[in-house]
């Protein structure tokens, strides 16, 4: 399969009558909208003592990020379309750096989750925009070179994050070291509006505001926002069994099968392109983009867990510790985009991208306190190098199995659903580790207790005494 015998395209950039720089592109996506998590992992056991943050808002610090982030990116889309891409973009890194400012100037958790909250909401027009804009001046054919520029910002974040937040950690103050991960957003986003300003130049978008679905976007955002709690909450904080679980659940699910009702059938300008959900191949690649989302901020997230706890690392050293997954992914994720370029197939990397994530996720299991150097450094950079085959080969596909007029649309559809699988990862990532570490707790007669807040007995851990029946028994679980 080709892409030129599936899409034609103009090769003209004409459609808005404009231009716009590849590095504002990647200088945007390097902030950290789509790796924002990357850095907070090591940081969030000192928010929490700072703050006197529980496990459940401690816990929230990552998702409140993430879940309006995901919500979010199909309406700043369609916001694009009719204020213009320029002004929508602006706007979203106007409200990642005032939920940075939040953020930095709090002093208690529910200030610091607001702050993150509307982070999340520019994050959610940062993230899409970014690839639509290349879509719109960029024929399909080169397109993923260019689209695995973005992608290489986002491992550069990626590997930096951790590094980064844990050296602010080890080198300033207890009190004032978290926030600097905050402060790092200021620089970064003054250069990415100084690019935005000189180098976007497009028109107002051709929509009318009345075209805008308020409805359909209220209840769509609604719906995931509070299905996503109510996975948070299961085993968690309340049992799956619970009404507090079940209710917010249905009334999620329910409330996305509403939204796709009203869609279809109940409004003229459906914020949610059904033409482009009707095909079965861009289902899958939809489908396939929550998957690897979950995939990889499970394995991410989680991955410094077992750094900080079961091998006792630091927290500049858990980063440098998850450096071999962004190593592997960088550079394959640029070889891949340069091959299917140059070939115009993309069908191959689908294949070999999922037989290696499955099989690196497979391997992951072996990972336990007698791992040495070595055998994890080479399964890390096996997840990373399964994780770069995919990234350009699902957008690209996606872009591939739509008519060209939906092409900047299907690639807002593709970060979505990415971004929706990154935050389901890390909170199906968060319930599976707290449920069977108190499996496992409680068959070793030790306090269950522990378990609903793994992540903050991970210094108590380090502190006790090699070869005690606890802590023993705490790295088995």
């Amino acid at each position: 399969m080709t892409l030129d015998a599936e899409v034609q395209i103009d090769r003209k950039v004409k459609k808005y009558g404009g231009h716009v720089s590849k590095g504002d592109v990647e200088s945007t996506e390097t902030t950290g909208p789509d790796n924002l998590e990357s850095d907070w992992k090591p940081t969030k056991e000192s928010i929490a003592k700072d703050l006197n943050g529980d496990a459940t808002s401690t816990f929230w610090v990552g998702s409140a990020y993430l879940v309006p982030s995901a919500g979010f990116q199909p309406i700043m889309a369609s916001f694009s379309d009719v204020y213009g891409r320029r002004r929508v973009l602006a706007m979203a890194l106007a409200l990642f750096v005032i939920g940075s400012i939040v953020g930095c100037l709090a002093h208690n958790m529910a200030t610091l989750l607001a702050g993150r909250v509307i982070q999340g909401i520019g994050g959610g027009g940062l993230i899409p925009l970014a690839t639509i804009i290349i879509t719109d001046v960029v024929p399909l054919r080169p397109r993923p070179k260019y689209a695995a520029l973005v992608q290489a910002s986002m491992a550069l974040g990626t590997m930096l994050g951790p590094l980064i937040g844990g050296a602010f950690l080890e080198h300033t103050s207890s009190s004032t070291g978290w926030r600097w991960v905050f402060y790092i957003n200021f620089p970064l986003s003054t250069v990415a509006g100084i690019l935005l300003f000189f180098s976007v130049r497009f028109k107002r978008g051709g929509a009318q505001l009345r075209a805008v679905d308020w409805f359909g976007q209220a209840l769509f955002l609604a719906s995931i926002s509070i299905f996503l709690i109510g996975l948070s909450w299961g085993g968690v904080q309340y049992t799956w069994e619970s009404y507090h679980t079940l209710v917010p659940l249905c009334l999620g699910v329910g409330g996305i099968v509403a939204t796709v009702c009203w869609e279809i059938l109940g409004t003229e300008h459906p914020f949610v392109r059904i033409s482009v959900l009707q095909d079965r191949s861009a289902l899958a690649v939809y489908a396939g983009s929550i998957v690897q989302g979950i995939l990889m901020y499970g394995e991410l997230y989680y991955i410094s867990v077992y750094l900080q706890a079961v091998k006792s690392m630091s927290a500049v050293m858990t980063g440098v510790g998850l450096l071999p997954v962004s190593v592997a992914l960088m550079p394959t994720s640029i070889v891949v985009a340069i091959f299917i370029s140059k070939t115009g197939r993309y069908r191959w990397a689908l294949w070999f991208g999922w037989a290696a994530t499955i099989a690196a996720t497979g391997v992951t299991i072996i990972l336990d306190s007698d791992t040495n150097t070595a055998s994890w450094i080479f399964i890390f950079a096996f997840v990373g190098f399964g994780h770069g085959v995919l990234f350009n080969a699902l957008l690209i596909s996606a872009q591939a199995s739509c008519a060209a007029a939906d092409a900047a649309y299907a690639a807002s559809m593709y970060t979505f659903f990415r971004t929706l699988g990154f935050a389901i990862g890390v909170i199906i990532g968060s319930t599976v580790l707290q449920n069977f570490m108190s499996m496992k707790l409680h068959e070793l007669d030790l306090p269950t207790a522990i378990a609903q807040n793994a992540e903050g007995f991970i210094e108590t851990l380090k502190t006790l005494a090699s070869g005690s029946a606890l802590r023993e028994g705490v790295l088995t679980a």
